[in-house]
């Protein structure tokens, strides 16, 4: 049961405060102090640092936490109980109470234990504490899980606009692009169908839209369900099940989908709430009358690695893809719609207050078209096999009004640069948006 506090003291170090300007350069070197302290065993040492460290002015979530577990571990139960909940305002409020659980049976009073971890289920926190708190609560009162039933659904809906510089996707060589604002929804539910997320079966549906008020060519709907397969095991959270999309454009039925897909998602991977996630997916697309040459099969593998250390969030995304279309053959020319794509995408998030974060990313896609064009040009008939090199970056801030209310502003760069003069582009994008969870 203190596996969870130890963990979390050991890697801090790799924590920020939320009011950096605020610090004096000597509190936080008292903190740092603290935390060596505590790895080497000396928790009076790090109990007299880091209560200096807060003496000096130095003020963050971090700080609390780390100092309530020093206390936790020297037995100071009502000092640990007392920093714990000055968490509870914060983010980090469901952890708060279930440490406050823990210090509660370190104190042997069941009744405080068992009110702290009920408000860990009721401050809606992740899987993992669902879990932990769940079956603190049984051990308890065997009778009492009835009482703290698992969330059967969750949703969200976002509503926004923006604006676009490039909606066409014209080359850098034309000699003018089409610029456009736009409005974006979008909207997902998940319920569980049986069971729970330990084991049961879970439908997913959303729906996606862009909308260019003055160019409806480009407009974009898309309707994704599915139905999965969850199953919690030893190395982590295991995925199997069977989905569907139907996509249109200007307004016009383009394509459906039927996908198989599989994955995989574990909370044990190193660093400090770190989470790791591997997917794979099969899809055959079944294009309508006027997109035959998109026909076919594509198969995609993502990997993705999540670092959560204090008021930092880092991650860090794989995507590969693999498409066998029918490709596009006019008789004179030929068109490969078949790429083998390969992107990297790393992204970071500052909680700079509770309510108020920014975020930074970057990423590179590069795609290989296996079968050459066969293109008319000036000079002839041209054969080249197309090689794509996309690099792109994002800006953002996100405010939170509430644990499930946000609002967001977003800008995007695409860069996107081909051996084939007519597929090289840039784009910028800015996007306002406000996100509901359910």
């Amino acid at each position: 049961m203190r596996r969870l506090l130890t963990i979390a003291l050991v890697l801090c170090l790799a924590l920020s405060t939320a009011h950096a300007q605020e610090h004096t350069t000597e509190a936080k070197t008292l903190f740092r102090a603290g935390i060596q302290a505590f790895n080497a065993g000396d928790l009076d040492e790090a109990r007299r640092l880091l209560e200096s460290a807060v003496s000096k002015g130095l003020s963050s979530r971090s700080l609390n936490y780390n100092l309530g577990v020093v206390y936790y571990k020297l037995g100071l139960y009502e000092e640990a109980e007392q920093t714990f909940r000055t968490l509870i305002p914060t983010r980090q409020k469901a952890l708060a109470y279930y440490n406050i659980g823990l210090t509660a049976l370190a104190r042997e009073n069941q009744n405080a234990a068992t009110k702290a971890f009920q408000n860990v289920l009721a401050s809606d926190p992740d899987d993992n504490l669902i879990s932990l708190a769940t079956r603190q609560l049984e051990r308890l009162d065997p009778t009492m899980h009835a009482v703290s039933p698992r969330k059967r659904w969750a949703g969200l809906v976002s509503i926004g606009g923006g604006y676009e510089d490039n909606v066409a996707l014209f080359p850098d060589t034309a000699p003018r692009k089409l610029d456009s604002g736009f409005v974006e929804t979008l909207a997902a539910a998940s319920y569980y169908l049986y069971g729970d997320s330990s084991a049961g079966l879970r439908s997913d549906i959303k729906f996606y839209s862009r909308q260019y008020p003055s160019e409806h060519t480009f407009d974009l709907q898309v309707i994704q369900a599915g139905a999965k397969w969850v199953q919690k095991t030893a190395p982590g959270v295991i995925s199997v099940g069977l989905g569907g999309d139907y996509i249109w454009r200007d307004r016009r039925s383009r394509e459906r989908r039927a996908r198989l897909m599989a994955g995989i998602t574990t909370l044990d991977c190193p660093g400090p709430g770190a989470r790791c996630l591997v997917r794979a997916e099969a899809t055959q697309i079944f294009p309508l009358p006027g997109f035959d040459a998109y026909r076919g099969q594509m198969y995609r593998l993502d990997a993705h690695y999540r670092l959560r250390p204090g008021n930092w969030t880092a991650e860090l995304k794989y995507r590969a893809d693999y498409n066998d279309r029918d490709n596009l053959d006019t008789g004179e020319e030929f068109f490969s719609v078949s790429p083998e794509r390969h992107g990297l995408d790393a992204g970071i998030e500052y909680d700079l207050t509770d309510q108020l974060s920014v975020e930074a990313g970057a990423g590179f896609r590069f795609s290989y078209y296996r079968t050459p064009h066969q293109m008319i040009v000036p000079e002839g008939r041209q054969t080249i096999r197309r090689e794509d090199k996309r690099h792109t970056l994002s800006v953002g801030t996100t405010y939170r009004f509430s644990r499930r209310t946000s609002l967001s502003l977003d800008l995007d760069r695409i860069d996107n640069n081909s051996n084939i003069d007519r597929y090289s582009y840039d784009r910028h994008t800015v996007t306002a948006s406000l996100a509901v969870g359910f």
